[in-house]
Protein backbone atom coordinates (compact mmCIF):
# COMPACT_ATOMS: atom_id res chain seq x y z
CA UNK A 1 0.00 0.00 0.00
CA UNK A 2 0.97 3.65 -0.08
CA UNK A 3 0.74 4.28 3.71
CA UNK A 4 1.79 7.55 4.24
CA UNK A 5 3.40 8.98 8.03
CA UNK A 6 2.93 12.57 8.30
CA UNK A 7 5.97 13.72 10.14
CA UNK A 8 5.15 14.91 13.79
CA UNK A 9 6.85 18.37 13.00
CA UNK A 10 4.05 21.10 14.13
CA UNK A 11 4.32 24.62 12.90
CA UNK A 12 1.84 27.38 12.97
CA UNK A 13 0.91 29.05 9.57
CA UNK A 14 1.75 32.29 10.34
CA UNK A 15 5.48 31.57 9.98
CA UNK A 16 6.73 33.77 7.62
CA UNK A 17 8.24 30.74 6.42
CA UNK A 18 5.34 29.70 5.17
CA UNK A 19 4.60 29.65 1.35
CA UNK A 20 1.58 28.48 -1.08
CA UNK A 21 3.07 28.05 -4.51
CA UNK A 22 0.55 26.46 -6.85
CA UNK A 23 -1.33 25.05 -4.42
CA UNK A 24 1.73 23.51 -2.72
CA UNK A 25 2.50 24.39 0.90
CA UNK A 26 6.36 24.86 1.07
CA UNK A 27 8.74 25.90 4.24
CA UNK A 28 12.07 27.54 3.93
CA UNK A 29 11.73 26.91 -0.01
CA UNK A 30 10.71 23.04 0.54
CA UNK A 31 7.55 21.51 0.40
CA UNK A 32 6.12 20.89 3.44
CA UNK A 33 5.74 17.39 5.16
CA UNK A 34 4.36 17.81 8.42
CA UNK A 35 1.82 19.47 10.98
CA UNK A 36 0.37 23.00 10.68
CA UNK A 37 -1.95 24.75 12.97
CA UNK A 38 -3.74 27.72 12.95
CA UNK A 39 -4.92 29.89 15.99
CA UNK A 40 -7.55 32.66 17.38
CA UNK A 41 -5.58 36.22 18.81
CA UNK A 42 -6.68 35.27 22.18
CA UNK A 43 -4.04 31.27 21.16
CA UNK A 44 -6.82 28.98 20.82
CA UNK A 45 -6.68 26.43 18.59
CA UNK A 46 -8.51 27.38 15.34
CA UNK A 47 -7.39 24.22 12.93
CA UNK A 48 -4.92 21.56 12.43
CA UNK A 49 -3.79 20.20 8.84
CA UNK A 50 -1.46 17.37 8.20
CA UNK A 51 0.04 17.93 5.18
CA UNK A 52 3.05 15.71 2.95
CA UNK A 53 5.21 17.01 0.13
CA UNK A 54 3.55 20.49 0.70
CA UNK A 55 0.07 19.03 -0.57
CA UNK A 56 -2.68 18.35 2.52
CA UNK A 57 -2.64 14.65 3.52
CA UNK A 58 -5.10 12.80 6.01
CA UNK A 59 -6.75 15.32 8.99
CA UNK A 60 -7.80 18.77 8.71
CA UNK A 61 -9.83 19.72 11.75
CA UNK A 62 -11.44 23.08 13.12
CA UNK A 63 -12.48 24.14 16.29
CA UNK A 64 -15.01 27.58 17.11
CA UNK A 65 -12.80 30.14 19.35
CA UNK A 66 -15.10 28.45 22.10
CA UNK A 67 -13.32 25.15 21.49
CA UNK A 68 -16.60 23.67 19.67
CA UNK A 69 -15.80 21.73 16.88
CA UNK A 70 -16.27 23.33 13.49
CA UNK A 71 -15.21 20.83 11.20
CA UNK A 72 -13.58 17.52 10.01
CA UNK A 73 -12.25 17.23 6.86
CA UNK A 74 -10.19 13.97 5.24
CA UNK A 75 -7.31 14.14 2.67
CA UNK A 76 -5.39 12.53 0.59
CA UNK A 77 -2.35 14.12 -1.88
CA UNK A 78 -4.17 17.58 -1.85
CA UNK A 79 -7.55 15.70 -2.96
CA UNK A 80 -10.53 15.79 -0.66
CA UNK A 81 -11.59 11.84 0.13
CA UNK A 82 -14.22 10.14 2.82
CA UNK A 83 -16.87 12.45 4.36
CA UNK A 84 -16.60 15.61 5.10
CA UNK A 85 -18.35 16.97 8.31
CA UNK A 86 -19.14 20.56 9.38
CA UNK A 87 -21.16 21.71 12.95
CA UNK A 88 -22.70 25.51 13.78
CA UNK A 89 -21.22 26.79 17.13
CA UNK A 90 -23.59 25.16 19.00
CA UNK A 91 -22.78 21.81 17.64
CA UNK A 92 -25.83 21.07 15.55
CA UNK A 93 -24.83 19.91 12.17
CA UNK A 94 -23.83 22.08 9.15
CA UNK A 95 -23.07 20.22 6.39
CA UNK A 96 -22.06 16.32 5.64
CA UNK A 97 -20.30 15.21 2.19
CA UNK A 98 -18.88 11.89 0.93
CA UNK A 99 -16.36 12.26 -1.79
CA UNK A 100 -15.13 9.18 -3.32
CA UNK A 101 -10.93 8.81 -4.12
CA UNK A 102 -10.82 10.80 -6.99
CA UNK A 103 -12.15 14.22 -5.11
CA UNK A 104 -15.15 14.11 -5.95
CA UNK A 105 -19.18 13.45 -4.84
CA UNK A 106 -20.08 9.71 -4.50
CA UNK A 107 -22.87 9.11 -2.50
CA UNK A 108 -25.14 11.94 -0.17
CA UNK A 109 -24.43 15.55 0.45
CA UNK A 110 -26.20 17.30 3.40
CA UNK A 111 -26.46 20.73 4.51
CA UNK A 112 -28.50 21.88 7.28
CA UNK A 113 -30.44 25.17 8.33
CA UNK A 114 -28.76 27.30 11.54
CA UNK A 115 -31.96 25.81 13.38
CA UNK A 116 -31.33 22.21 12.60
CA UNK A 117 -33.62 21.38 10.00
CA UNK A 118 -32.21 19.74 6.61
CA UNK A 119 -31.84 22.36 3.91
CA UNK A 120 -30.27 20.03 1.30
CA UNK A 121 -30.51 16.28 0.77
CA UNK A 122 -28.50 15.51 -2.98
CA UNK A 123 -27.24 12.16 -4.13
CA UNK A 124 -24.42 11.63 -6.16
CA UNK A 125 -23.05 8.91 -8.38
CA UNK A 126 -19.08 9.73 -9.53
CA UNK A 127 -19.44 13.29 -8.93
CA UNK A 128 -22.94 13.47 -11.31
CA UNK A 129 -26.66 14.02 -9.68
CA UNK A 130 -28.14 11.09 -9.73
CA UNK A 131 -31.51 9.74 -7.79
CA UNK A 132 -33.37 11.59 -5.36
CA UNK A 133 -32.43 15.68 -4.64
CA UNK A 134 -34.69 17.80 -2.14
CA UNK A 135 -34.13 21.25 -0.64
CA UNK A 136 -36.30 22.53 2.24
CA UNK A 137 -36.20 26.00 3.62
CA UNK A 138 -36.18 27.23 6.83
CA UNK A 139 -39.24 26.74 8.38
CA UNK A 140 -39.44 22.83 6.43
CA UNK A 141 -41.52 23.91 3.68
CA UNK A 142 -40.03 21.73 0.61
CA UNK A 143 -37.62 24.16 -1.91
CA UNK A 144 -36.87 21.81 -4.89
CA UNK A 145 -37.81 17.59 -5.20
CA UNK A 146 -36.84 16.11 -8.15
CA UNK A 147 -34.97 12.81 -9.60
CA UNK A 148 -31.66 13.50 -11.36
CA UNK A 149 -31.81 10.49 -14.36
CA UNK A 150 -29.08 10.37 -16.52
CA UNK A 151 -27.91 13.95 -16.33
CA UNK A 152 -31.76 15.18 -16.41
CA UNK A 153 -34.07 16.31 -13.67
CA UNK A 154 -37.35 15.38 -13.35
CA UNK A 155 -40.06 17.29 -11.01
CA UNK A 156 -40.43 20.57 -8.58
CA UNK A 157 -36.66 21.92 -9.84
CA UNK A 158 -37.36 24.99 -7.90
CA UNK A 159 -39.27 27.76 -6.79
CA UNK A 160 -39.02 31.64 -7.23
CA UNK A 161 -41.63 33.86 -5.23
CA UNK A 162 -44.30 31.26 -5.99
CA UNK A 163 -43.79 31.24 -9.61
CA UNK A 164 -41.48 28.32 -11.46
CA UNK A 165 -37.99 29.03 -12.01
CA UNK A 166 -38.22 27.25 -15.30
CA UNK A 167 -41.77 28.69 -16.76
CA UNK A 168 -40.23 31.95 -15.39
CA UNK A 169 -37.37 31.97 -17.92
CA UNK A 170 -39.64 30.55 -20.28
CA UNK A 171 -41.55 34.24 -20.38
Amino acid sequence: MDEITIPSIEKNINNASFKIKNGILFFDKKQYSGIVKEFYDDGVLKTKSEYYQGKRQGEFFGWYATGNRWFERYYKKGIKVKNHKGWFNDGQQMFEYQFNANGVYNGYTKDWHYNGQLAKHFNFIEGKESGSQKMWKLDGKIRANFHTINGERHGLIGLKNCVSVLSENKE
